[in-house]
């Protein structure tokens, strides 16, 4: 099982798994009902030789067979939806409807490496490549109600992008840029996990999700020490600040 929902469209996603695992259950419970069937109804005892005509119970087997293609069609066509809303959308299109709507976003780059997660951000002027970019180890923190775009980079190898409480988990490739988005509804610290097997120490890729009010948000960002190159950490609940510390 998931752990609990805290995204605005995770529920999205919970509903394309539970319609797929009944889905899966109901269709391979009459596959078993079918070839049973078949196995007893046509069994060699009862029918020695070869039948001529199509008998009329095979028939209806038939009927069943092409009402569970239907059904896989369906799933089929809703798990793309899914897919489609979520990852194919390019992400300024995504961010333009929200502009559009008037909603609020922040943006961060997270770069996945041997073993941490480096989470960049950039800084009070919303441009990345100024003097107030800042990195957070193993930490990303967003405020609750915002639409959260996230650009993903790996520095060294495959790595994979995991917060199951969003509801999102995204391959992290070496040379290739990546985008994906969320709008967090609830505070509270949630794990970040790496589900790509990425070397000798992959169980320390494990960080943080930090889901903040609004104003606590803006009360961090103007009380951390962002004007000089800063390393960022969780420990514990407490976030630890260390001035002049480069992430490499």
């Amino acid at each position: 099982m998931l752990p609990e929902d805290i995204s605005q469209y995770g529920y999205l996603v919970d509903r394309v798994i539970k319609l797929s695992i009944w889905g899966i259950v109901i269709v391979g419970i009459i596959s078993f009902f079918i070839v049973f069937y078949i196995l007893y109804k046509f069994r060699r005892t009862k029918n020695p030789f070869p039948l001529s005509d199509v008998p009329s119970g095979l028939k209806k087997v038939v009927v069943i067979d092409y009402v569970m293609i239907i059904f896989d069609l369906i799933l089929l066509f809703v798990s793309t939806w899914a897919w489609f809303f979520f990852f194919v959308r390019p992400v300024e299109k995504i961010k333009k409807e929200v502009q559009e709507k008037g909603e609020k976003f922040v943006e961060v780059r997270v770069i996945g490496r041997q073993f941490f997660w480096a989470v960049e951000y950039p800084g009070k002027d919303g441009v990345f490549g100024t003097y107030d970019d800042f990195k957070l180890g193993n930490l990303l923190v967003v405020p609750e109600g915002y639409n959260v775009f996230v650009k993903l980079t790996s520095g060294d190898v495959l790595h994979s992008f995991f917060i199951p409480n969003v509801r999102i988990k995204y391959d992290v490739i070496p040379g290739r840029e990546t985008h994906l988005w969320f709008k967090p509804v609830k505070v509270g610290k949630y794990e970040i996990a790496c589900a790509e097997l990425c070397g000798a120490m992959h169980y320390r890729m494990k960080g943080y999700l930090v889901v903040l009010k609004e104003q606590d948000y803006l009360k961090w960002l103007d009380s951390a020490p962002f004007s000089e190159i800063s390393f960022v950490y969780l420990e514990g609940d407490k976030i630890n600040f260390v001035r002049g510390g480069e992430m490499r």
